[in-house]
């Protein structure tokens, strides 16, 4: 997808106002993921907040049975300091980690009422499923895209 194309695409997310204002930008390359967050780093100067780091951060002295009830509470604390948003969130790996027990896209869907979400999210796309990673990683999982409005899912 061409940056116009992209630009023109986040305009008509942020302007539809979805009940869930959780946009994901999915692609299997984490590099051109990160080309396209420097890109919209460069035009929109959104906030970032780096998933990974923060819930590193924020779970590294929790008993392993409570880091998923604390995975919730620490990212709803780092993203509600940017509400209205949008908020660039980056290295979302840590969400699908099993021993964590998430649903990811329901986590980012439910915090994305605090504050609009911009989502770089490695994986594919398809009319009907979004995935993670691709069929051959240990951590790969498919969602329905109805969870999510038509105009939240952009392919890049």
């Amino acid at each position: 997808m061409q940056t116009n194309q992209l630009q023109l695409a986040l305009e008509r997310f942020l302007a539809t106002r979805p009940y869930y204002p959780c946009c994901v930008l999915v692609h299997p390359d984490v590099r051109r993921l990160q080309q396209v967050a420097d890109s919209l780093l460069a035009g929109y100067r959104w906030p970032v907040l780096s998933i990974g780091a923060t819930l590193g951060a924020a779970l590294l002295s929790v008993a392993p049975q409570q880091r998923p009830r604390k995975t919730h509470t620490a990212l709803v604390d780092a993203v509600r300091p940017h509400a209205p948003g949008p908020l660039l969130c980056l290295d979302t790996d840590l969400l699908f980690e099993p021993s964590l027990a998430l649903d990811p896209l329901r986590l980012l869907r439910d915090t994305s009422r605090l504050a609009t979400l911009v989502v770089l999210w490695p994986g594919s796309t398809t009319s009907g499923e979004l995935a993670y990673a691709v069929p051959s990683h240990a951590h790969y999982r498919t969602w329905n895209r109805t969870d999510l409005s038509a105009e939240s899912v952009i392919p890049l």
